[in-house]
């Protein structure tokens, strides 16, 4: 392995971590689940560093290719399926459940789908929402419930809050198993950078003078971005498709295929 590969595989390895720690700082309670939240949108910038490192570089791989999926499974599929068990439906355990089994399985038919039938590992766009998606839908809502100042006003346990999380939850894990088409957001600097600075702010000093407001900002923030792509991602794909030109015809003869 060279240096140009060794080093967007390191940065892949630092997502796994990421999601790792996620899944144990869960388990530890209550007290971790901020910390656990904060793991997920870790290793959700890491996974979109990687990339763009390697393809700059020129240090892309199979192996990394490969990796990059298990990381995605773990840190994007498992460790937020077990944060949704930590936090909701505690006193209907049947669809607690079932409801962190259907991210975990969802999770792993978009991603298995994804490996097959995507030779551009996404450079031309998904079919089927981004499992980064949905992991950051329950990272920004574990995040806002755990702030000091809103209290249990915000819980994701029980009522509309709990509802709005959980319907969020639904919608996103059938459409990565959807046929819909979506951008990728991290392709381009322009989207990516504005993205890394939302979750730095996450990271926020908590004793640091208006540190509640800042944080709670960038998680509004960061959930309005991401229903905004779940609803306009398949737009922009359309537009982008449109505004292609057409391909004139290949009118030249066809060499023979060789023999074998």
């Amino acid at each position: 392995m060279t240096w140009r590969q060794l080093l967007p595989t390191s940065i892949t390895l630092g997502a796994m971590l990421c999601g790792f720690f996620s899944i144990l700082f869960a388990l530890e309670g209550s007290e971790l689940f901020l910390a656990s939240a904060q793991c997920i949108m870790l290793a959700m910038i890491l996974d979109g560093i990687d990339g763009n490192v390697a393809r700059r570089i020129k240090g892309m791989s199979e192996f990394g290719a490969e990796l990059d999926t298990y990381v995605d499974m773990t840190a994007f599929g498992l460790a937020p399926a077990v944060l949704i068990y930590q936090v909701s439906l505690q006193s209907h355990v049947d669809w607690r459940v079932l409801m962190t089994a259907m991210v975990v399985l969802s999770g792993v038919i978009r991603l298995a789908r994804f490996k097959v039938h995507d030779p551009d590992r996404g450079q031309a766009g998904y079919c089927g929402l981004p499992i980064t998606t949905s992991a950051g839908w329950v990272a920004m809502f574990v995040m806002l419930s755990e702030n000091s100042r809103v209290g249990p006003r915000f819980s994701l346990n029980q009522g509309p809050i709990a509802f709005i999380f959980l319907a969020g939850v639904t919608i996103m894990i059938l459409l990565q198993v959807s046929n819909v088409r979506y951008p990728k957001p991290t392709k381009t600097m322009f989207a990516f950078i504005p993205c890394v600075l939302l979750v730095a702010m996450l990271f926020y000093p908590p004793k640091s003078p208006g540190s509640d407001g800042v944080r709670r900002i960038a998680e509004l923030i960061m959930i309005v971005l991401g229903v905004l792509y779940v609803v306009l991602g398949p737009l922009f794909v359309k537009i982008s498709k449109g505004k292609k030109p057409n391909e004139e015809p290949n009118l030249e003869p066809q060499a023979p295929p060789a023999e074998s």
